[in-house]
Parts: C-alpha cells; structure tokens; sequence
C-alpha cells in the first residue's frame, strides 16, 4: 500500500543518515585525535629542540623528574584540548542559539527563564575553570617531584641498601605522595562543587519551567503539545552544559600543561653569542685566565680574581678539596657557564 511504500522509503532514507553519521564520526575520531597528536608532538619536538639551547645553569636548578614531566606529561591532556575544544565549543554555540531561537518561536516567557541558566554556568565555568587551572598546574608540579624522587631513589638503590637508608627514603617520598594526594583532592573538590551547582541550577530551572508551562497551558495560551516540544528543546538546551561537566578535568589540564610548556619555551638561555660573534673552525694556542670571577648565584661567589696560563701541549691536573671548583674552572672554558667578570 502507500503508507507501506512511505515507511519502507522513510525507512531507508534513516538507514542512509545513520550509516553517512557513522562514516562522519569515525572520520571525526580518527582525524580530529590526528590534529590533537600532531600539535601534541610538535609541541614535544620544540620543547626538546629549546631543551638543547639552555645553558647549565638551566639545568642545575630543575631536577630531572620537573624536566622529563614538562615533556610528557604535561602535554598529554593538550592534544585532547585541542582535539575536542574547538568541535565541542562549535557544537555548544550551534546547540544553544538554535534551541533558543526555537524556544522563542514557541514561548518567549518560559524562553527567558530557561535562558537564566546561561550567566550561571559562565560564571561557574570562568570562576571554578580558572582555580581547577592552577591547581592542575601544582598538580604537575608535584608529578614533577615524584619524578625526581623515584629518580633519585632507583639511581641511588645500592648507596640506599648499602647505608641502610631505606626508611629515610620511605619517608621522603610518602611526603611527596600525601601532598599530591592533597593537591589533587583540591581540584575534585572544585570538579564536584561545579557539576553541583551546575546541576541544580539545571534541575531548578526546569522545574520552573514545567510550573510556568503548566500555568500556560490551564491558562489556555500554550498547547499540551507545545509545551512537551519546549520541554525536549530544554533538554536539548542543556546538553552542551552537560558536556561541559562531563569534561571539566580535561579542559583545566590542558590550559594548565599549555602554561607549564610556555614557562619551558619562554626560558632565555644564560648564555648568549654577541651579534658580531666570530666562527671559528679550529684553535690552537695556550689558554688563559684573566682575572676571572665566577658565581652559579649573583650572592655568593665560587671564586674570585682567578689567573691561570696554560701553554699549547701542556697537561695539568687541578688538586683541591670536593666543592674547591675543580670542574667550575674546566666548565668555563666551553663556556658552559658565563663568568662575572674577567
């Protein structure tokens, strides 16, 4: 019959929508996790690249555990950011201008109430967004410390054992362990006071709703069936909200991380060539020291005033006490550190 054909041909017009969004959806997974490695791995490649132009006194300040955590770590929850940011904030302006305008186009009144809702979840996105940042930001700090103290441990296990320092060793890293575990209860207590308040705002204002719409509908200015649509296009006006719940850990990681990777970008080596620098290929000659005065701090210098010749074949040894700058003299000369003065 004709209703049949109608169905059949309804029927198959669906099938062809359901399997073109399931091809879309997998080019959407696929790709889009493609963008967020590919900016994640660019991000990786520069900060390894930069790594290389710091000078030592870079590096003997940050332990290794801080380094290796601004390379892996930190960027992981970039890629997904940059993966789901843009097609989630595209998809929340889409769904919320469109339920509005189409809930105005059925009643302007309950329109506005359900629209209070917006200030509400900005603020509560802007205000706890930005605490769950920095205390995402601490949280890799303290990544960074167990990095250094596992580091540290594993390096050291036969000076640990030999001198029988296990407990020493217990005790500095459940330090370590109860303060990450401190820091990370602070950002799931944010995580639970945003949903909550964002759910029952959400849960109020459809309440409020559904009284207004009830009144409506006695009062004979709204139908029954229009007042079950503008109840779906609520439901649908709150989704990207929801959304936004469903994923409030992931967006602070992220804007943490990307902060923790431009503090690494932004690190200006110590040392730095004078624009008229000369190349030179190759040097022959005596080495000297004139006057040289050298400090790893601008309060306390290692040692002061230093003069030494070292003729071209000569070979000297360097005697002196542990800590007396033995290998700080051998250092300056690769200018692996800029002297004070000299």
């Amino acid at each position: 019959s004709q209703e049949w054909l109608l169905i059949i041909l309804a029927s198959a017009g669906l099938l062809v929508i359901y399997v073109l969004n399931t091809g879309l959806m997998a080019v959407v997974t696929y790709w889009g996790h493609m963008l967020g490695i590919n900016i994640e791995t660019d991000m990786r490649r520069a900060a390894f690249n930069h790594l290389q132009k710091l000078s030592f006194g870079y590096f003997d300040n940050q332990k290794t555990g801080h380094i290796v955590g601004r390379l892996t770590k930190d960027l992981e929850e970039i890629g997904e950011v940059a993966h789901h940011g843009p097609e989630d904030l595209f998809i929340a302006l889409m769904t919320f201008i469109g339920a509005l305008l189409l809930m105005f186009s059925v009643n302007w009144q309950m329109a506005v109430i359900t629209a209070t809702i917006v200030p509400v979840t900005a603020w509560a996105t802007s205000h706890f967004g930005g605490r769950m940042t920095e205390n995402f930001h601490r949280l890799f700090s303290r990544i960074g410390e167990f990095n250094a103290r596992i580091e540290e441990n594993v390096g050291g296990m036969r000076v640990v054992q030999a001198f029988a320092n296990e407990g020493h060793e217990r005790a500095l890293f459940e330090k370590d362990n109860q303060s990450y575990r401190r820091v990370k209860l602070e950002a799931y207590k944010l995580m639970a006071a945003t949903s909550s308040m964002s759910y029952l705002s959400m849960r109020l204002t459809q309440m409020v709703v559904m009284v207004t719409g009830a009144y409506f509908v006695l009062a004979g200015e709204l139908t029954a069936g229009g007042f079950i649509g503008f109840l779906l296009l609520v439901g649908i006006f709150f989704r990207p909200v929801e959304k936004i719940n469903s994923v409030i850990e992931t967006y602070p990681k992220g804007i943490a991380g990307f902060r923790r990777f431009t503090e690494l970008i932004d690190t200006e080596p110590d040392i730095a060539d004078a624009p008229d620098a000369v190349a030179v290929d190759h040097l022959k000659g005596e080495i000297a020291y004139r006057s040289v005065t050298f400090g790893y701090t601008a309060a306390k210098t290692v040692f002061e005033e230093i003069n030494l010749d070292i003729r071209a074949g000569e070979t000297i040894a360097f005697v002196g006490p542990s800590g007396a700058g033995k290998t700080t003299i051998c250092s300056l000369l690769p200018r692996f550190y800029e002297v004070v003065s000299g």
